[in-house]
C-alpha cells in the first residue's frame, strides 16, 4: 500500500533520461515506485496528473533566502516550497562570523531545505561592499565553521566586484579559491559590476583573470550579464576565458537577479552554444518583481528556445551535481526522498523582463507549479508571475 500515487502524468527526470507518461508512488516520504502500471487501488491517496508534469523537486542553487538576517533577504519558504522549489542554495548571505546566527534565524525555521555557500567575507552580505582588505577575511574561522556545518555548507562564495578589484585585486579571488580547495568545496564566483560600461572596461580584464582561476566543479554566476566584468559583451563578443572555463568543467549559472541578466546577451550565448548548466534566480528583496520565482526564470529560457527537458535538467540534477548531492537530490529514482514538483505548461501571451538589462520578451509559455512534495508531504505551489512582489513575514 502506497501513501500517495501521482497517476498518469508526464514524468520528466533527466537524471534517468526519462520522459514518458506514467505514475510515481510515494511511501514513507520516499519514492517507492515509478512506472506505467501502478494500480490506484494500492494507494491511500491518488492524484490525477493528466496534463501535468511530474518533475524531481526543483533546486534554486543561488538565491538569498535570508529574510530577518540581511536586508537583501527573502523568506525561504516564499522562494522555496511556495513556488515549487524543494531546495534552496543561499548565495553567500552569511560569512564565518555570523553563520551561526544565519543557521538559527533562517535555516532551522524554514520548511524548505536550505543549503549555503559561505561568503569569504566574514560578515557576509550584512553590509556591502563586503571586502576591502584582508581584515574582512578570516580563513581559519571560515575553515572551522565549514567543518562544523558540512551538512549544509556546500561551497565558498566571493563577489568579483569593483571594490575587491581595487583593494585586493585578483589576490582576493586566489584566497577564496585556495580556501575552497583546502575544504574540497566548489567556489562560486559572482562577476559583473553594477554601473555603466566604459569603452575597453578594465573590469572585463579583472573578471577574465578571476574566471581563469576556476577549476572543474566551480560555479560561475551571472555568466549572461551585460555589465562591466561580463564575459559575453552586448555585441556578441565572447572572451576566450569563458570557453576555456567551460572546457575545464566549470558550471555556468545564468543566475538572473535584477542587474545581471540580459536577453540580448542570452541570445548571443545560446546562438554560440553557451548553454547554462544551471538556471537560478538570485532572488532577493530588491529584485522579486523581476525574478518572481524559479519557474518564471525557467519559462524565460523556454521562450528563448530551450526545451522543457533542458530547463528541468538545469534546475534538478545539474545543481544537485554541482553541490555533490546527486545521490539524494535531483531525481525520481526509487529510494530517494520524495521531493517532487508538479508543473503545468500554460499557453498564452506572457511578458517577461530581464530587469536592468532593459529588455523584454513576449512568450507563449509559462511553467506554472501546481503542487510540491518535500519528503512526501504535499503543499500547493504557484509561480508568482501574476502577483505583486510582496513578501510576508
Amino acid at each position: 500500500m502506497y501513501d500517495v500515487l501521482l497517476k498518469d502524468g508526464e514524468i520528466i527526470d533527466p537524471a534517468q533520461k526519462m520522459h514518458s507518461t506514467g505514475s510515481v508512488a510515494i511511501q514513507d516520504g520516499k519514492i517507492a515506485a515509478v512506472g506505467t502500471k501502478l494500480p490506484a487501488m494500492e494507494a491511500k491517496t491518488v492524484w490525477d496528473m493528466r496534463g501535468k508534469i511530474i518533475s524531481p523537486g526543483l533546486i534554486d542553487l543561488h538565491c538569498h533566502a535570508s529574510f530577518g538576517f540581511a536586508s537583501l533577504g527573502v523568506p525561504a519558504d516564499e522562494a522555496g516550497l511556495n513556488t515549487g522549489v524543494t531546495l534552496l542554495g543561499d548565495g553567500g548571505s552569511a560569512g564565518a562570523a555570523n553563520f551561526e546566527a544565519f543557521r538559527r534565524l533562517v535555516v532551522q525555521p524554514a520548511r524548505t531545505q536550505v543549503y549555503c555557500f559561505l561568503n569569504l567575507a566574514k560578515a557576509g552580505l550584512i553590509a556591502m561592499p563586503e571586502i576591502f582588505t584582508l581584515r574582512d577575511i578570516d580563513i581559519e574561522l571560515s575553515k572551522r565553521v565549514v567543518e562544523a556545518n558540512r551538512e549544509i555548507i556546500k561551497g565558498i562564495k566571493i563577489r568579483a566586484i569593483q571594490p575587491l578589484a581595487e583593494w585586493l585585486g585578483v589576490k582576493g579571488v586566489e584566497i577564496a579559491k585556495k580556501l575552497a580547495a583546502d575544504l574540497r568545496l566548489p567556489l562560486m564566483i559572482h562577476i559583473g559590476e553594477t554601473r555603466d560600461r566604459m569603452e575597453k572596461d578594465w573590469m572585463d580584464d579583472f573578471s577574465r583573470s578571476a574566471v581563469s582561476l576556476l577549476e572543474k566543479g566551480d560555479i560561475l554566476s551571472h555568466f549572461l550579464t551585460w555589465e562591466p566584468g561580463g564575459m559575453i559583451l552586448p555585441d556578441g563578443t565572447v572572451y576566450p576565458e569563458l570557453e576555456a572555463a567551460r572546457k575545464r568543467g566549470v558550471y555556468l549559472d545564468s543566475c538572473h537577479g535584477l542587474n545581471h541578466f540580459s536577453f540580448t546577451v542570452a541570445r548571443h550565448a545560446l546562438a554560440r552554444g553557451f548553454i547554462p548548466h544551471i538556471i537560478s534566480t538570485d532572488l532577493s528583496a530588491n529584485n522579486s518583481s523581476v525574478t518572481q520565482s524559479l519557474p518564471v526564470i525557467m519559462s524565460k529560457f523556454l521562450n528563448l528556445g530551450l526545451s522543457l527537458d533542458q530547463v528541468i535538467e538545469m534546475t534538478t540534477v545539474n545543481p544537485a551535481r554541482a553541490i555533490g548531492e546527486e545521490g539524494r537530490r535531483g531525481s525520481l529514482k526509487v529510494g530517494m526522498p520524495a521531493d517532487i514538483t508538479i508543473l503545468e505548461t500554460v499557453k498564452g501571451d506572457f511578458l517577461f523582463s530581464d530587469g536592468k538589462g532593459c529588455g523584454s520578451l513576449h512568450g507563449t509559455l509559462l511553467l506554472e507549479p501546481r503542487m510540491v512534495f518535500q519528503s512526501g508531504e504535499m503543499r500547493p505551489a504557484y509561480s508568482r508571475y501574476h502577483l505583486p512582489p510582496i513578501f510576508s513575514k
